[in-house]
Protein backbone atom coordinates (compact mmCIF):
# COMPACT_ATOMS: atom_id res chain seq x y z
CA UNK A 1 0.00 0.00 0.00
CA UNK A 2 1.32 3.39 -0.98
CA UNK A 3 2.04 5.76 1.90
CA UNK A 4 -0.60 8.46 1.94
CA UNK A 5 0.89 11.19 4.10
CA UNK A 6 4.13 12.25 5.76
CA UNK A 7 6.27 12.06 2.69
CA UNK A 8 8.08 14.67 0.64
CA UNK A 9 5.36 14.72 -2.05
CA UNK A 10 2.74 15.61 0.56
CA UNK A 11 4.65 18.74 1.57
CA UNK A 12 4.75 19.76 -2.10
CA UNK A 13 1.04 18.92 -2.44
CA UNK A 14 0.30 21.20 0.51
CA UNK A 15 2.25 24.07 -1.03
CA UNK A 16 0.42 23.68 -4.33
CA UNK A 17 -2.94 23.44 -2.55
CA UNK A 18 -2.37 26.63 -0.50
CA UNK A 19 -1.19 28.47 -3.59
CA UNK A 20 -4.36 27.47 -5.47
CA UNK A 21 -6.49 28.45 -2.47
CA UNK A 22 -4.83 31.87 -2.17
CA UNK A 23 -5.33 32.44 -5.90
CA UNK A 24 -8.97 31.38 -5.59
CA UNK A 25 -8.64 28.68 -8.22
CA UNK A 26 -11.90 27.02 -7.26
CA UNK A 27 -12.23 25.16 -10.55
CA UNK A 28 -8.94 23.38 -9.98
CA UNK A 29 -9.70 22.75 -6.30
CA UNK A 30 -13.20 21.43 -6.83
CA UNK A 31 -13.62 20.15 -10.38
CA UNK A 32 -10.45 19.07 -12.10
CA UNK A 33 -9.04 15.55 -11.63
CA UNK A 34 -6.06 15.58 -9.28
CA UNK A 35 -3.48 13.35 -7.66
CA UNK A 36 -2.76 16.05 -5.05
CA UNK A 37 -3.39 14.35 -1.68
CA UNK A 38 -4.10 17.64 0.11
CA UNK A 39 -6.65 18.68 -2.51
CA UNK A 40 -8.24 15.24 -2.22
CA UNK A 41 -8.37 15.67 1.58
CA UNK A 42 -9.98 19.10 1.10
CA UNK A 43 -12.60 17.53 -1.17
CA UNK A 44 -13.07 14.66 1.27
CA UNK A 45 -13.75 17.15 4.08
CA UNK A 46 -16.61 18.54 1.96
CA UNK A 47 -17.73 14.98 1.15
CA UNK A 48 -17.51 13.93 4.78
CA UNK A 49 -19.34 17.01 6.04
CA UNK A 50 -22.17 16.47 3.55
CA UNK A 51 -22.46 12.78 4.40
CA UNK A 52 -22.26 13.57 8.10
CA UNK A 53 -25.17 16.02 7.83
CA UNK A 54 -27.33 13.32 6.23
CA UNK A 55 -26.25 10.82 8.90
CA UNK A 56 -26.64 13.25 11.82
CA UNK A 57 -30.05 14.58 10.77
CA UNK A 58 -31.39 11.07 10.23
CA UNK A 59 -30.04 9.99 13.63
CA UNK A 60 -31.77 12.98 15.23
CA UNK A 61 -35.07 12.16 13.51
CA UNK A 62 -34.85 8.48 14.48
CA UNK A 63 -34.05 9.49 18.05
CA UNK A 64 -37.08 11.79 18.08
CA UNK A 65 -39.16 8.84 16.82
CA UNK A 66 -38.04 6.77 19.83
CA UNK A 67 -35.59 4.43 18.12
CA UNK A 68 -32.75 3.29 20.47
CA UNK A 69 -29.52 5.19 19.76
CA UNK A 70 -27.40 2.18 18.69
CA UNK A 71 -29.66 0.81 15.91
CA UNK A 72 -30.56 4.39 14.93
CA UNK A 73 -26.85 5.17 14.67
CA UNK A 74 -26.21 2.10 12.51
CA UNK A 75 -29.12 2.94 10.18
CA UNK A 76 -28.19 6.61 9.84
CA UNK A 77 -24.55 5.61 9.28
CA UNK A 78 -25.64 3.31 6.43
CA UNK A 79 -27.58 6.07 4.70
CA UNK A 80 -24.73 8.52 5.24
CA UNK A 81 -22.19 6.07 3.86
CA UNK A 82 -24.30 5.61 0.70
CA UNK A 83 -24.11 9.37 0.14
CA UNK A 84 -20.41 9.20 0.96
CA UNK A 85 -19.77 6.53 -1.70
CA UNK A 86 -21.27 8.66 -4.44
CA UNK A 87 -19.49 11.84 -3.32
CA UNK A 88 -16.17 10.05 -2.76
CA UNK A 89 -16.18 8.42 -6.17
CA UNK A 90 -17.37 11.40 -8.19
CA UNK A 91 -15.97 14.31 -6.20
CA UNK A 92 -13.23 13.62 -3.63
CA UNK A 93 -11.31 11.07 -5.70
CA UNK A 94 -12.79 12.19 -8.99
CA UNK A 95 -11.23 10.41 -11.94
CA UNK A 96 -8.88 8.34 -9.78
CA UNK A 97 -8.87 4.78 -10.95
CA UNK A 98 -9.79 2.42 -8.10
CA UNK A 99 -7.39 -0.44 -7.46
CA UNK A 100 -10.18 -2.92 -8.27
CA UNK A 101 -13.07 -3.35 -10.72
CA UNK A 102 -16.49 -1.74 -10.24
CA UNK A 103 -18.12 -4.57 -8.26
CA UNK A 104 -15.09 -5.04 -6.04
CA UNK A 105 -14.91 -1.26 -5.59
CA UNK A 106 -18.31 -1.31 -3.92
CA UNK A 107 -17.30 -4.33 -1.81
CA UNK A 108 -14.00 -2.74 -0.68
CA UNK A 109 -15.74 0.58 0.00
CA UNK A 110 -18.37 -1.31 2.03
CA UNK A 111 -15.64 -3.16 3.94
CA UNK A 112 -13.92 0.09 4.86
CA UNK A 113 -17.33 1.48 5.82
CA UNK A 114 -18.07 -1.52 8.04
CA UNK A 115 -14.79 -0.80 9.83
CA UNK A 116 -15.98 2.78 10.26
CA UNK A 117 -19.37 1.57 11.50
CA UNK A 118 -17.74 -0.71 14.06
CA UNK A 119 -15.56 2.14 15.28
CA UNK A 120 -18.57 4.47 15.39
CA UNK A 121 -20.69 1.96 17.33
CA UNK A 122 -17.94 1.25 19.86
CA UNK A 123 -17.25 4.95 20.35
CA UNK A 124 -20.98 5.78 20.56
CA UNK A 125 -21.45 3.10 23.22
CA UNK A 126 -18.40 4.29 25.17
CA UNK A 127 -19.29 7.98 25.08
CA UNK A 128 -23.03 7.49 25.69
CA UNK A 129 -23.22 4.50 28.04
CA UNK A 130 -19.95 4.88 29.89
CA UNK A 131 -19.29 8.62 29.91
CA UNK A 132 -23.02 9.50 29.90
CA UNK A 133 -22.80 12.01 27.10
CA UNK A 134 -25.92 12.87 25.12
CA UNK A 135 -26.00 10.50 22.14
CA UNK A 136 -25.93 13.36 19.62
CA UNK A 137 -22.71 14.67 21.22
CA UNK A 138 -21.32 11.14 21.14
CA UNK A 139 -22.14 10.95 17.43
CA UNK A 140 -20.35 14.21 16.74
CA UNK A 141 -17.18 13.12 18.58
CA UNK A 142 -17.14 9.62 17.09
CA UNK A 143 -17.75 10.94 13.57
CA UNK A 144 -14.77 13.28 13.82
CA UNK A 145 -12.58 10.39 14.94
CA UNK A 146 -13.84 7.95 12.29
CA UNK A 147 -13.43 10.57 9.53
CA UNK A 148 -9.65 10.01 9.55
CA UNK A 149 -10.02 6.23 9.33
CA UNK A 150 -12.36 6.62 6.35
CA UNK A 151 -10.17 9.03 4.41
CA UNK A 152 -6.88 7.22 5.00
CA UNK A 153 -8.34 3.79 4.21
CA UNK A 154 -10.05 4.99 1.04
CA UNK A 155 -7.03 6.96 -0.14
CA UNK A 156 -4.55 4.24 0.77
CA UNK A 157 -6.46 1.10 -0.20
CA UNK A 158 -9.08 1.97 -2.78
CA UNK A 159 -7.94 5.13 -4.58
CA UNK A 160 -4.15 5.33 -4.29
CA UNK A 161 -3.56 5.33 -8.03
CA UNK A 162 -3.05 7.84 -10.73
CA UNK A 163 -5.88 9.78 -12.29
CA UNK A 164 -7.07 8.42 -15.58
CA UNK A 165 -6.94 10.61 -18.61
CA UNK A 166 -10.07 10.64 -20.70
CA UNK A 167 -9.30 10.42 -24.41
Amino acid sequence: MKRVFFQKETVQDAKVFWQMLRQRQSRVLLKEPTENAVTQLFRYVITGASSFLVDYLLLFLLGMAGVHYLPASALSFGVGISCNFILTKFFAFKAVDPTVGPTAEVVVFAGISVGGLLLTTILMYFFTSRLHLYFMVSKLISSCMVFFWNFLARKGILYPGKIHRES
